[in-house]
């Protein structure tokens, strides 16, 4: 290939990069916008709501579903939000939690399942739930590097960021599942009498789960929880780790060597998994981890109870 040609063939790989780069931009800005407009849902609104009541809220719940599905936190405190996302581990929950205001008093409830925090195989990857907002929150963006949960594509091609969420956010937008003036982020489960059936066969079986006595600590887990126990006792946050209620717990050594690990760090830890152990009705269960609204409902009430005790 002659010399003029390479130099033609260059020049146009030049101009269709940046063509690319700069067509990205602007579909990357027009979702951007979306996004900031949106404030229900799960692909992007509920965290939305929550950055933006953050400042004012004196409660607030972090977690998984068994957070978000389980603890009312209208029945808590009138200035409260629940944060908690399904499918959500310790990386996007604690990343959430930085994002809470320097040196302003507030209570944290933090959901913790011990046997995700022994989980050797776990990574992180939760935290891409949080990817469209890694360009425009600096906390996020960190927390995406320090787990090394970039790439230079997306570091390139902004709009890769949204892949999974766009649709999800615009049906909220059209279509907005709550009244964000009303909606505290506490999404109860409706059980029908097809999955009470359903659940209560498999209660019913008997399991054979291996047990083990000796448990690992998750690296990520580790730097996260000493994150955010630094975090809170900085900045005058009421920090409280709990492990919400488990119908039928096969393991209860994973629960005792988290609560000796926090235990040891002088963190405030509560063991609810068996809170139910007397009350055995399936009308308060969706599944074995996960409670139905009225089964949330007693929850609720108990941690309130617990708040008032232990100011």
């Amino acid at each position: 290939m002659k010399k003029n040609d390479v130099i033609y063939v260059l020049k146009l790989s030049l101009i269709f990069v940046l063509t690319v780069y700069l067509f990205d931009k602007i579909v990357y800005l027009g979702l951007e916008e979306l996004n900031n407009n949106v404030l229900t849902g799960q692909s992007g609104g509920k965290v939305n709501q929550f950055l933006r009541e953050k400042n004012e809220i004196d409660l607030v719940v972090f977690g998984s579903s068994r957070a978000n599905h389980h603890i009312d936190t209208s029945k808590l405190s009138d200035n409260s939000f629940n944060i908690g996302m399904d499918g959500a581990k310790i990386a996007s929950a604690a990343t959430l939690l930085l994002n809470l205001p320097e040196n302003k008093k507030q209570t944290v409830l933090f959901h913790l399942s011990p046997a995700y925090a022994f989980d050797s195989l776990y990574d992180g990857d939760d935290i891409k739930a949080l990817s469209k907002l890694s360009n425009q929150n600096s906390i996020i963006k960190k927390e995406f590097e320090q787990l090394e949960k970039t790439t230079f594509l997306k570091k390139f091609f902004w709009t890769l960021n949204f892949n999974g969420s766009s649709l999800g956010l615009l049906k909220n937008y059209f279509y907005p599942k709550n009244d964000v003036k009303e909606y505290k982020g506490y999404d109860p489960i409706t059980v029908t009498e097809q999955q009470k059936n359903i659940f209560k066969n498999i209660s019913e079986k008997k399991t054979n789960i291996i047990c083990p006595d000796i448990f690992q600590l998750n690296p990520i887990y580790k730097k996260y929880i000493n994150d955010i126990d630094t975090f809170c006792k900085n900045n005058n946050k009421r920090l409280i780790i709990f492990t919400a209620p488990i119908y039928k717990d096969d393991c209860e050594n994973d629960d005792n060597a988290i609560e000796h690990f926090l235990n040891s760090k002088r963190i405030t830890y509560w063991n609810l998994t068996d809170m139910f152990q007397n009350n055995r009705s399936l009308k308060n269960w969706r599944d074995n981890s996960h409670l139905s609204s009225e089964g949330a409902e007693i929850f609720t009430d108990s941690i309130k109870v617990r708040l008032t005790q232990n100011k």
